[in-house]
């Protein structure tokens, strides 16, 4: 299998019948995410987002046919429907139960939007909601504290491989487990380079 940061050019597009049944041939695995600096990360949300949580799950495409890869490696992820075809996969849907996924997905699940900046201003991104809070709690340290552990936790979710890092982000909220009042945070990481998908997902209530 060719990893998704390495195009064919000679490659055909895939038939309407090649991508349907890829979907069903595409098989995910969860890999555990074990670093003290995502681990401070989390906490630090947690600390501030007192009445709701957060949850972070990574997965690997274990088993995918050529059809995927020709869609990844040219970044058309909308176009080839994946993080629908993610969601709704009965691994995922398992070991992120909390999330209660509903049974029909968007083709765009969760309102998802690519950040154009890539993964380039994610530990700003993160920052941003750790220096904001919840409903009743804000980061109690400076800002440039909660910038430093955002970019620990980025270094170890992904190092500093920014181009192979596709980011997209979601304040909508698309499931039972948000509370769809202003603190609801989704964001997939795509990695081109592993062929993996990481879910960060906040919520709060007042």
């Amino acid at each position: 299998m060719k990893p998704w940061n390495q195009i064919d050019w000679e490659a055909p597009r895939p038939t309407a019948a090649e991508v349907a049944a890829s979907w069903q041939e595409l098989e995910w695995e969860p890999v555990a995410v074990q670093d003290p600096a995502v681990d401070r990360f989390l906490d630090a949300v947690r600390d501030t987002h007192t009445n709701g949580g957060v949850l972070l799950r990574r997965f690997r495409a274990a088993t995918y046919p050529p059809a995927t890869q020709w869609f990844t490696s040219r970044n058309r992820l909308v176009e080839y429907e994946l993080h629908r075809v993610f969601l709704d996969h009965a691994v995922v849907r398992q070991e992120l139960a909390e999330l209660q996924i509903p049974a029909q997905l968007d083709r765009v699940p969760a309102g998802l939007k690519e950040e154009w900046s890539g993964a380039l201003a994610l530990d700003g991104t993160l920052a941003a909601r750790l220096v904001h809070g919840g409903a009743y709690q804000k980061f109690t340290g400076p800002a440039h504290q909660a910038k430093a552990i955002s970019a620990a936790a980025v270094q170890a979710l992904i190092g500093q491989r920014y181009e192979d890092v596709r980011v997209d982000r979601s304040t909508n909220a698309w499931t039972p487990w948000f509370f769809d009042i202003a603190w609801d945070l989704t964001i997939l990481l795509t990695d081109y380079g592993t062929a993996t998908i990481t879910a960060l997902c906040v919520t709060d209530t007042d």
